[in-house]
């Protein structure tokens, strides 16, 4: 291992390390991982994968939260139009310098709460990957910050996001995605049952939607394997489609 570069953050030192062997390259942030990928942005973690196949219907993607920015560049890579907020300008100059974010990509340096409540257009599709050390997703996720995440949904556009489940009954994914999904939205849960503060992925998709069960494509990829359970939120648990696995 060497490393790269190290950057006063706003939350605690930055320190990006390349594996010698691999030429994988980590972002470390006040000492926690916060993303893995080759030079050139694609993601060497499974749910970053995930979140880019349940995005993939869309054209115009927006993005909240940086880090190493591979999710927005896996995205242009589709050739997907992905606009990526992140109150932290050293972010996008990391993910540039280091993992390749394509130019395409729309860069806004802005709380994204603050970005929600201005802005007026609408996307196809939105991804959440905020999970700085210490966030606490009840509070940045409360009931009006999720409506203004609904308010920039086009119609039959689905929300995908990243949190972080404490353990099998940590309430916050399910309440979370009851107010992403609300009464429109199909709610599902992609987890895997059984690990203390693992990813999981909320998915607020439109009721027809037929991308519920997507492989991960590891062709050429050193991601970890992990078995996912997808589960439909608890309010509509028993209605229908029970959970299955996927691989």
């Amino acid at each position: 291992m060497r490393s790269l570069a190290t950057f006063d953050g706003r939350r605690g030192e930055i320190a990006i390390i390349e594996n010698r062997t691999t030429g994988a390259r980590s972002y470390f942030e006040d000492g926690v991982l916060q993303s893995e990928a080759t030079p050139d942005g694609i993601s060497l973690f499974a749910y970053v994968h995930l979140m880019a196949r349940l995005l993939w219907p869309a054209c115009d993607v927006l993005l909240l939260g940086c880090a190493a920015g591979s999710l927005a560049t896996m995205l242009q890579l589709q050739g997907k139009r992905v606009t990526l907020v992140d109150d932290n300008p050293l972010s996008f100059d990391i993910a540039r310098q280091f993992f390749g974010l394509p130019s395409e990509v729309v860069c806004v340096i802005d709380d994204f709460r603050d970005y929600l409540a201005r802005q007026r257009a609408c996307f196809d599709a939105i991804g959440i990957d905020i999970g700085a050390p210490g966030m606490r997703f009840d509070e940045q996720f409360d009931p009006n910050v999720c409506r203004r995440v609904r308010s920039r949904l086009a119609t039959k556009g689905q929300i995908v996001m990243n949190i972080v489940a404490s353990h099998d009954i940590d309430p916050k994914p399910d309440r979370i995605l009851a107010m992403l999904a609300a009464d429109d939205l199909n709610g599902w849960i992609y987890d895997r049952p059984g690990k203390i503060n693992r990813n999981a992925i909320l998915a607020a998709v439109p009721w027809n939607w037929p991308y519920l069960g997507p492989r991960l494509d590891r062709d050429n990829l050193h991601i970890e394997r992990v078995e996912w359970r997808c589960r439909r939120e608890r309010r509509r648990l028993g209605t229908q489609n029970p959970p299955h696995t996927m691989r």
